[in-house]
């Protein structure tokens, strides 16, 4: 694991408009940079760099943070690998925590065994393209599948010949160790010891990382026994868990991530047609069931699956196993359904690519009609399996998360199979209540509770009555000042005048303190605690703290908070012979301001809830009592008035 110091090491060498600027066109706009985001769609930069607080905000969309989460959205890599490739991008040396001697031992493995898939890939390349065998077989196989030259190359296919050991004895003359090659799945031992090769006579297809790294391999055999299992893949390691991996996303996250779309296939040719065909947002389960942390993998890229598979009814069945995965991680699920006889591989090969998106795009049936569809088919006429058909849809619909999505498919479920829509919202209560009684291990729940989205609209709550814009303003000026020091008016025990130097953080917490008021917004006051307690603590305190944390609301706010939409352009007072101070210029007065503004909306509130406490009282002396609250309000209020300029009605 990466020390803390080394992180801090990086963040301070990091200049964020170098590292952005190699993926944005940015144009230097005063003290800040300016370019087209990279999340959405926009004609107008709306997408600003801050090279001072090294942070980035676009006010198109929300995006906001620093570097490394820049790394980790646009490219999609995990926190420490985005760290690494800023230290890297730095030349810095990043320090490691002391490991366990287990992490240790897994750490070593797991770079050993990197070497070996890659000098396997390297090794079984050579093979399939510079040996007379390679070419006569493989290639040959390669070929007659469809697969162009540049497919094959791009894809790393391979080779391994069918003489029984020659990976393993050039492996070890390579000087690979024998336990690696076995952990790695390349090679099997016999009773005496000597190695034999386990893919030997068969053409391979390396499995990369999200990195493009080989992790395993699968090799298919060219032999037409049927007693021979047609595909033999690498074991587990820790290199390579199969329930994680997905065959082609190295190849496809970028397409993936433009169309916002995956297609998922089951197979590795059909991952190669598809993609030769130009259609290249594709991946594998690598002939796996889908797994969960497929899918969440999946959705680290896109919001949208369409599933593609077998047209036979092995393969439907498959599919609706694979749409609940996807339907529970909150994706948005399609299918498509191949002519019988066919899969993607070898429609792709058939047709055109034009041909091949638009049979994707017609086809494409949205889970609850395709499984609506193919159950009816399958229960006929009798009504008892009709019945067990739209208990499974239901389970499949109580799995998606959102509740409006939900009460929509609800709806449509009704109508498809001609079915009341009570009915179905029943069944779906009784399906959630199963579900949330297995999650509190089979607690005393209340009476059944429906389905939010499923009960009457209720009016929405009015909470903001501007408060929290006033303490988001509030709360930049500390962030953005709190240091420094401003000169406050004040009056002594006598009334009479006197000026004190105050910090922006001390005069602001002291006010409240001396009013008893705290901020109500739950991320504003969360941040606002954090920073009496520090400086309470004597600690340094820069926005950085707040714009590096860990929690992902205060870091959106804390960059919301410091990111200008305009900025003054830095000739403007010369070519308009007009001055405009500057904020900080006037940092007295705005903070004044701001905390006058939250405590008048704090007097309008409690004058509110008076006024409602008054109309329920009956007690004379309650009514007296509440009345002369009331106009001890009044008069704060058109005292706050006085100095926030506004004007008090009644």
């Amino acid at each position: 694991m990466i020390t803390a110091s080394s992180i801090q090491q990086v963040k301070d060498a990091v200049r964020i408009e170098e590292v952005l600027g190699d993926f944005i066109n940015l144009k230097h706009k005063g003290p800040r940079y300016l370019g087209l985001c990279p999340f959405h769609n926009e004609k107008t930069p709306s997408f600003n760099v801050n090279p001072h607080m090294g942070i980035y905000k676009c006010f198109g969309c929300g995006e906001s943070g620093d570097a490394i989460t820049f790394l980790q959205k646009h490219e999609h890599l995990s926190f420490v690998e985005a760290v690494r490739w800023l230290a890297k991008r730095y030349n810095i040396e990043l320090e490691e925590e002391e490991q366990s001697p287990e992490q240790q031992l897994e750490q070593s493995e797991r770079e050993s065994l990197a070497v070996v898939q890659q000098w396997a890939l390297d090794w079984s390349v050579d093979q399939l393209w510079n040996t007379e065998e390679g070419r006569r077989v493989g290639l040959s196989y390669f070929t007659e599948r469809g697969f162009r030259e540049a497919t094959i190359r791009e894809f790393q296919l391979g080779y391994v010949p069918a003489k029984g050991d020659a990976f393993a004895q050039a492996a070890l003359a390579h000087g690979l160790a024998t336990e690696l090659l076995e952990s790695a799945g390349w090679i099997k031992r016999r009773e005496d010891g000597t190695p034999w090769d386990f893919f030997q006579g068969r053409v391979t297809f390396p499995i990369l990382g999200l990195g493009g790294q080989p992790i395993a391999f699968g090799a298919r055999t060219l032999r037409s026994d049927k007693k021979l299992p047609k595909y033999f893949n690498s074991p587990e390691s820790p290199l390579y868990v199969k329930s994680r991996s997905l065959y082609g996303i190295a190849h496809a996250k970028k397409a993936i991530v433009e169309q916002q779309a995956c297609l998922l296939v089951e197979g590795y040719t059909d991952v190669i047609s598809l993609h030769q065909a130009g259609i290249r947002n594709v991946v594998a389960s690598s002939g796996t069931s889908l797994t969960e942390e497929q899918v969440r993998l999946i959705k680290r890229f896109a919001p949208a699956v369409t599933i593609l598979y077998d047209g036979d009814a092995a393969g439907m069945k498959a599919s609706l196993r694979g749409i609940d995965l996807v339907l529970k991680e909150g994706l948005s699920v399609k299918v498509v359904a191949f002519p019988e006889g066919d899969d993607p591989d070898s429609f792709a090969r058939k047709h055109a690519s034009s041909d091949i998106q638009a049979y994707i795009g017609d086809a494409a049936k949205d889970f609850l009609a395709f499984k609506a569809d193919l159950l009816v088919a399958e229960a006929g006429e009798d009504p008892v399996r009709k019945a067990a058909a739209i208990h499974e849809l239901v389970e499949s619909i109580a799995l998606v998360p959102d509740h409006v999505l939900r009460s929509l498919y609800v709806k449509q479920c009704a109508k498809l199979l001609e079915v009341a829509e009570q009915a179905l919202l029943s069944e779906l209560n009784k399906v959630l209540r199963r579900a949330l009684r297995r999650r509190t291990a089979g607690a005393e729940l209340p009476e059944e509770p429906p389905d939010p989205a499923l009960a009457m609209p209720q009016p929405p709550v009015q909470l903001d009555d501007g408060s929290a814009a006033l303490e988001r303003d509030l709360l930049r000026l500390l962030l953005m000042y709190g240091g420094e020091k401003i000169t406050v008016q004040l009056l002594d025990a006598d009334d009479n005048p006197l000026e004190e130097e105050y910090t922006v953080a001390g005069f602001i917490f002291q006010s409240f303190a001396t009013d008893d008021i705290e901020l109500e917004d739950p991320v504003c006051a969360a941040i606002y605690l954090d920073y009496r307690k520090a400086l309470n603590n004597g600690e340094d305190i820069s926005p950085h703290r707040y714009t590096d944390a860990a929690d992902p609301q205060w870091r959106d706010l804390a960059i919301d908070l410091l990111s200008d939409r305009h900025v003054l352009s830095p000739n403007w007072e010369a070519m308009h012979k007009i001055h405009v101070p500057k904020e900080q210029q006037l940092l007295r007065s705005a903070v004044q301001q701001t905390l006058n503004m939250v405590k008048e909306r704090r007097v309008d509130r409690m004058l509110k809830a008076r006024q409602d406490e008054l109309k329920a009282l009956t007690d004379p002396l309650e009514m007296e009592r509440v009345m002369k609250v009331l106009m001890a309000l009044q008069d704060a209020k058109k005292a706050f008035a006085v100095v926030t300029g506004r004007v008090v009605v009644g």
